[in-house]
């Protein structure tokens, strides 16, 4: 027999990143609802160490707050399945949580199977063709197995330009969640930053996709690289994803909370204050869709499509789109962006193209990030002996010497392999 998740009035929350825990009783009255990335929260990236550390679970369970369960560690657009332990490990701290629902990213962070699989270091977009969408089913698929729990999909956000005769972003998003029969994060930043970077308007993109199958919303800041404007998480709602919101919640009959996204060094910038206000404006934005008559019935998501229990044995997806021969094409195009983001390879097979050079950059910062709390003295003689130029060329050096990884330990590790191999007077003569 499966458990029935709790109910949960729509409601305004936040994304429990580094810092929330501190402005917690500041802004605690304004918060509906926490969503847990428990990747983030892991002891580790591998066997029991793949489990949300004690101290921060402690004080999930005392916020009393209703717990949402997002991954950000094994994506399920790619051609390449997300690792079945990984899955395995997400359902539990999913479980732990006792999370309402819970959900991942449309995005790959790998190419390849078995011995010869490349990591990325970062969420990359998908690559929208019917060979992926019908991919991604089965990868959501193998997580629904593991929780009967609603399951949802986030829209992605992509900074490379459309290719002719793929999927549209819509099309992409609905054929997954119509075939995989599961829920939709709306991530109303993502469809506006790609809007905004040449891709599907975010009117034809609501078009495209069923709204009644929108269980989340997400609201963020961002900012710009060049001509290519980010999904940074980087200050307030940025007013237009607030007017974003204001109209299409009357729009969603099914969703149940609608969440801010803040990196943790923009949480600590905007403090208290900055905080408080922008979630008294999703409670405005909230009140009013509820004021609108936005929901259908007074039982919040009961019958909505996606929230049935886990059945025994195969479950029929029906697809929107058809499924052609494709001759590992997509698997090609996705391990060509892996191998130039990661700095395997120097240039873009397909030609140039600006949004890939922003994920490349973007998958530095991320490998990069790993480092800094564990070799501090090694990036501070690399400093100090190049200079700031010539150590940001030793670094890109190491980056297209070592495998990418998202994980401290796996890029710890191959910096340490680099370091001892490095003659720092060559270098700095070269």
């Amino acid at each position: 027999m499966t458990t029935p998740p709790p109910r949960v009035e729509p409601g305004v929350g936040l994304i429990v990143t580094g810092g929330v825990d501190l402005l917690w009783p500041d802004v605690e009255d304004l918060v509906d609802v926490l969503e847990v990335e428990p990747q983030t929260l892991w002891d580790g990236n591998d066997g029991d160490g793949r489990r949300i550390a004690r101290d921060a679970l402690r004080w999930l369970r005392a916020t009393g707050r209703p717990l949402l369960s997002h991954g950000v560690g094994y994506p399920v657009g790619g051609t390449s399945a997300p690792d079945p332990e990984g899955v395995a490990a997400a359902a539990r701290s999913a479980r732990e949580v006792e999370a309402v629902h819970w959900s991942e990213h449309l995005s790959f962070n790998r190419v390849g199977s078995d011995g010869d699989t490349r990591f990325a270091g970062y969420l990359l977009p998908p690559v929208p063709t019917p060979e992926s969408a019908h991919a991604a089913i089965g990868h959501v698929g193998r997580y629904q197995d593991r929780l009967d729990r609603p399951f949802l999909v986030e829209t992605p956000t992509s900074y490379v330009r459309a290719t002719p005769g793929d999927l549209t972003d819509g099309e992409y998003v609905a054929t997954i969640a119509e075939g995989a029969d599961c829920g939709i994060l709306l991530d109303l930043h993502n469809v506006w930053a790609n809007e905004l970077n040449g891709r599907q308007s975010v009117a034809d993109f609501l078009d495209a996709i069923p709204l009644e199958r929108v269980r989340e919303v997400h609201v963020a800041g961002g900012d710009s690289l060049g001509e290519v404007y980010l999904d940074s998480h980087v200050g307030p709602v940025a007013p237009e994803v607030l007017d974003l919101a204001r109209r299409v919640l009357p729009r969603l009959p099914n969703v149940r909370a609608v969440l801010f996204e803040a990196v943790a060094h923009s949480v600590a910038t905007m403090g208290a204050a900055g905080l408080r206000g922008v979630l008294t404006d999703l409670h405005e934005v909230v009140d009013g869709a509820r004021a609108d008559g936005a929901r259908a019935d007074g039982a919040p998501g009961d019958g909505a499509p996606g929230d049935r229990a886990v059945a025994p044995g195969p479950r029929a997806r029906a697809t929107r789109v058809a499924l052609r021969p494709d001759d590992g094409r997509t698997a090609a195009r996705e391990a060509a962006l892996l191998d130039y983001t990661t700095r395997a390879t120097a240039r873009l097979s397909g030609g140039d193209d600006p949004g890939a050079d922003v994920l490349r950059h973007l998958t530095d910062q991320a490998r990069l990030s790993l480092l800094v709390g564990t070799h501090r003295r090694e990036l501070a003689t690399l400093l100090t002996r190049l200079g700031p130029q010539g150590a940001r060329a030793a670094l890109a050096g190491f980056l297209a010497w070592a495998p990418a990884s998202a994980w401290r330990g796996e890029q710890g590790a191959a910096f340490d392999a680099w370091w001892a191999g490095l003659d720092l007077e060559d270098v700095a003569a070269g």
